[in-house]
């Protein structure tokens, strides 16, 4: 008998007309379903309880076949943790005062998940509306003015009162920045069928202005500020290249000429002409200056595959990056052969113009500039800066960071010298240069170039959150050069510690090299200095939050404290559950540590059904394993289909444990690891009366869902398991993944031990895999789950694949969200929950 799988691009159910199908599988119902399961039947009388037990899940679920939705929906209150929108966002304009909080949705609409997309060089677009990611965008915008409650001159002013800016309808706003004064906000304002726009915002007459439904978001942020009434865009040119005609199907060939070039496996590359014609048509733009009373000025600039660009200070000249073909058919776009230019923008006249380099090309020369690393000086109008790799005689090389003027007027002028790599470099708001270079004993180091020579601000290493000195606040918190006030730069961090968080401002004497504290956060709270408002003044801006408490936004000065704004708790049915910060030794001594969710009336003493969510990482050190993270001290951070969520339903919940993977001579110890991590989490709780130890399950994301499905098969501690989009079978990613930089050739025995796919006949407990229907991500294409569940049911496994329509590796849409997670919880329900049928 021909056995066959039937994949329903929606619902695990038989087809009916009443019922449309939800993404899943599920061997066809009725006579035809059954014969399938015959000859597995026969093979064995284990096969048995698998049969009676995909009858079962078939049953429960086929009940509620008749829904008008495709889509299951969990409870309200889960349903109203996982779409209630995040706090707000705050973007800094610190140099006026001004902080624009983002209101953020939650998830998106299934009309924008489901829209129309072109996939081209690794790119999924909207060719409507020019968009290429699928995340959540800002609905709303609240503008509050820092000094509004400090400063009795701003009383009855514009500033007083917080200015709102709404998107109109179902658009939805990205992209947004504030201008040079911070006097006006711009964002792309994007609605599903519709051309995006440009729009401003005039915090002064609190009215918003479309500028030009022309700009071209193709390749991320269209428009950069030239000064306070202006913006530099791509724009969609006026004679773009011809779309062609639909090409008949034909063979695809790719050669290589030889040469080692490893690489990821990618999806939606170019293939053939046909591709690049469209790929030129969609993602040519051309730049343009739009003032803010909505003239376009197009330039002389030629239009083209302009990835990247970055307006001089004094407007006059435009850096940017342009891929060349002929295109690469192995990597996306942003591999692909590209030239560095300098344009001069009012006489449209091109006056550098690099060779290119990218993949394939012959661009591994150890001398000459590091063309990536071209940027503007930001208080010269045309000064450009950028790194060189200079031969010496001993052969040797010198790293060098030089500056050139753009008109090539001058030759360049080097600016700095080592025998290490330059990591980084810039200039402080002062004009003091910096720069960040690899220490000899493989360390980093942080030096000011001064008058009276060198000075080195920091030496460490940067991994560390115990030595960290923090990271340089800029002049508007993130953004623009690095803040210097009479010779200090700031350093804020999170001042990490065995007892928790307690963020930190310092200031740096960049002659002396003195340190001095600014200011420390309160115990118990999570209080980080985002900007510094007034440094003559000493007023900083702040945000503050506990574990349970949503960010509030503080102005603080030498003291006294100003609330800007305070969130409203958007899960409050978690107020009504426990949250512990536990500690518990791994057996080779490692501390461990995670977040332990609790559900309501858990007064009890009766152990709980329970789900971990693992996500592991790897580490050189010891010490750095065991150290504390930020987020345990954080408020909630529900995204997706959290597992959080499982708390409402009963569940007891541990996210975020740490499960580190300490670098091995041999370099195989992920799978000890994995085991002993998980197994010591295991023991902590069941020894303390929280988990029951017959109903436990195990899950986790991506390669938290790698790891899930091989505790299923290395570890005997846990009842159940769920993967969402993860990758089974490390044979596919055959050049490196995550920390693993052996290629499959030379570790060959580690890539197959570890590979869940070549173990699916130890899978001996039920497994829920997930996956997003339209996953791009190199390491996770939908044909691993699909593959890895083909070989669990031939090998007789307890298991369900569900695939969402339109999602990519994050998943984000409002019912897919929603149904994944009704998916794990009633995965939940049937394994170790109610319906698992498990004697206490």
């Amino acid at each position: 008998m021909k056995k066959t799988f039937h994949w329903y691009p929606r619902h695990w159910t038989a087809p009916t007309a009443a019922a449309p199908f939800y993404s899943g599988v599920l061997l066809r119902a009725g006579s035809r379903g059954f014969r399938f399961l015959l000859p597995v039947i026969r093979r064995s009388c284990a096969c048995l309880v698998v049969a009676a037990w995909l009858a079962f899940v078939w049953v429960a679920t086929a009940t509620a076949a008749t829904s008008t939705s495709p889509y299951r929906m969990p409870s309200d209150a889960v349903t109203q943790l996982l779409t209630a929108p995040a706090p707000a966002q705050p973007l800094i304009h610190a140099r006026s005062g001004n902080v624009a909080l983002l209101e953020t949705d939650k998830v998106i609409s299934m009309d924008r998940l489901l829209a129309p997309r072109v996939g081209l060089a690794g790119v999924r677009l909207d060719p409507v509306t020019g968009i290429t990611d699928i995340e959540p965008m800002v609905r709303q915008i609240t503008v509050v003015h820092a000094n509004a409650h400090a400063d009795e001159h701003t009383t009855g002013s514009s500033h007083a009162q917080p200015a709102t800016w709404t998107a109109e309808g179902d658009s939805r706003f990205t992209f947004v920045q504030f201008s040079p004064d911070g006097d006006k906000l711009s964002a792309l304002q994007v609605k599903t069928g519709k051309p995006s726009e440009l729009w401003i915002y005039d915090l002064a007459t609190r009215r918003a202005r479309k500028l030009s439904s022309h700009v071209s978001p193709v390749w991320g942020n269209p428009c950069e500020w030239a000064d306070a009434s202006s913006l530099l865009c791509r724009m969609r040119p006026k004679r773009l290249p011809a779309l062609p005609a639909p090409a008949s199907d034909g063979p695809v060939a790719v050669a290589h000429p030889g040469g080692a070039l490893p690489t990821r496996t990618y999806t939606m590359l170019l293939e053939n002409g046909y591709d690049d014609a469209r790929f030129e048509h969609y993602f040519t733009v051309e730049l343009a200056r739009i003032s803010t009373k909505g003239k376009v000025e197009r330039y002389g600039v030629a239009p083209g595959l302009i990835r990247q660009f970055e307006v001089a200070p004094g407007g006059q000249y435009v850096l940017l990056r342009r891929l060349q073909p002929p295109y690469p058919r192995l990597v996306t776009a942003p591999r692909f052969p590209a030239t560095v230019e300098v344009w001069e923008l009012a006489a449209g006249k091109r006056i550098y113009q690099s060779e290119p380099v990218g993949f394939g090309l012959d661009d591994s020369d150890e001398y000459g500039a590091e063309l990536d690393s071209i940027q503007w000086q930001p208080d010269r109008p045309a000064t450009a800066g950028y790194l060189y790799r200079q031969p010496l005689r001993d052969g040797a090389v010198e790293y060098q960071w030089r500056t050139l003027e753009a008109s090539l007027a001058s030759p360049a002028v080097v600016l700095a010298r080592s025998p290490t790599r330059i990591l980084s470099f810039g200039w402080s708001s002062a004009g003091t240069p910096w720069h960040l270079s690899r220490g000899a004993a493989g360390d980093t180091v942080l030096t000011a170039l001064l008058p009276e020579g060198d000075k080195t601000l920091w030496r460490g290493d940067r991994t560390d959150p115990d030595a960290n000195p923090g990271r340089v606040l800029r002049v508007d918190g993130q953004q623009g050069p690095v803040l210097e006030h009479n010779g200090h730069i700031f350093l804020a961090g999170d001042g990490l510690s065995d007892d928790g968080p307690r963020p930190f401002l310092n200031s740096v004497d960049i002659h002396s090299g003195e340190t001095r504290q600014l200011w420390l956060a309160a115990r118990g709270v999570y209080e980080p200095v985002l900007a510094i408002l007034d440094p003559e003044k000493a007023v900083w801006l702040t945000r503050r939050e506990t574990e349970t408490r949503p960010p509030q936004l503080n102005r603080v000065q030498q003291g006294t404290v100003t609330t800007l704004h305070s969130s409203v708790d958007p899960y409050p049915a978690l107020q009504r559950v426990e949250r512990r910060l536990i500690q518990y030794p791994r057996a080779d001594g490692v501390t461990l540590r995670a977040t332990l969710y609790l559900p309501e009336n858990n007064d009890t003493p009766k152990p709980l059904p329970t789900l971990i969510w693992i996500y592991p990482r790897e580490y050189d050190d010891p010490e750095q394993a065991q150290q504390l993270d930020s987020k345990a001290f954080r408020f909630h951070n529900i995204v997706g289909p959290s597992a959080i969520a499982a708390t409402l339903a009963g569940y007891a919940v541990v996210v975020s444990p740490t499960v580190p993977i300490l670098s091995t001579e041999d370099g195989n110890g992920y799978l000890p690891q994995l085991v002993s991590s998980t197994d010591a989490l295991v023991d902590f709780l069941v020894d303390n009366n929280i988990s029951h130890p017959a109903r436990i399950a195990i899950g986790g994301r991506s390669y938290g869902a790698f790891s899930a499905a091989n505790l299923l098969i290395h570890s005997d501690k846990f009842a159940s398991g769920i993967a969402m989009s993860g990758a089974y079978n490390r044979t596919l990613t055959p050049f490196g993944f995550q920390h693993e930089k052996r290629n499959f050739w030379e570790a060959t025995d580690y890539y197959s031990s570890i590979s869940p796919f070549f173990h699916a006949n130890k899978v001996k407990k039920p497994l829920l895999l997930v996956h997003g229907g339209e996953d791009p991500n190199p390491g996770t294409p939908k044909a691993q789950a699909r593959r890895f569940f083909h070989a669990l049911v031939g090998e007789g496994a307890v298991c369900r694949y569900v695939e969402l329509p339109g999602e990519a590796h994050h998943y984000r849409g409002r019912e897919t969200v929603l149904y994944a997670t009704w998916e794990m919880i009633n995965w939940l329900d049937i394994t170790i929950g109610p319906k698992a049928g498990l004697a206490d």
